[in-house]
């Protein structure tokens, strides 16, 4: 999965730079509507806002990213695809964590290749990336 392999690349050497995430050199690694709920969501400030994307949505964590493997891929109904993906974890000078296995949905794209759609997250609950993006980016009731 190139997609995935590329993203994490981009991840790894991404993470030490200060400053918001800028998205626009992956945005094609993600389907339209993906790309976009992340753009807005990276833009939102603490304090302006009031909210914010609180932990690395690449990993599912609150500590910086090592790498990744995908383990497996299988088909979905519609055409997509579900991969499992090991993300290892951490904090840098100390042990890595168990790596985290997320689940990626995939769907087909332009000239075959493959987007990612969303990111299933293990835990009790477990949640999707798209709608923890969706409540994070509705507007806050007064």
């Amino acid at each position: 999965m190139a997609q995935i392999d590329g993203l994490y690349r981009w991840q790894v050497a991404r993470q030490d730079v200060p400053g918001p995430i800028d998205l626009s050199s992956q945005a094609g690694r993600f389907t339209p509507a993906l790309a976009r709920q992340l753009r807005a969501a990276f833009r939102l400030d603490p304090v302006a806002d009031g909210r914010f994307v609180d932990f690395d949505v690449f990993s599912g964590t609150q500590v910086g990213t090592f790498g990744a493997r995908v383990l497996g891929c299988k088909p979905l109904q519609g055409g997509d695809l579900e991969a499992l993906v090991a993300v290892q974890a951490g904090l840098r000078n100390r042990p890595a964590e168990a790596p985290q296995q997320l689940r990626y949905r995939m769907r087909p794209g332009p000239g075959g290749t493959w987007r990612i759609a969303d990111i299933h997250y293990p835990g009790n609950p477990g949640f999707r990336l798209s709608s923890f993006l969706a409540d994070l980016l509705k507007p806050p009731r007064p």
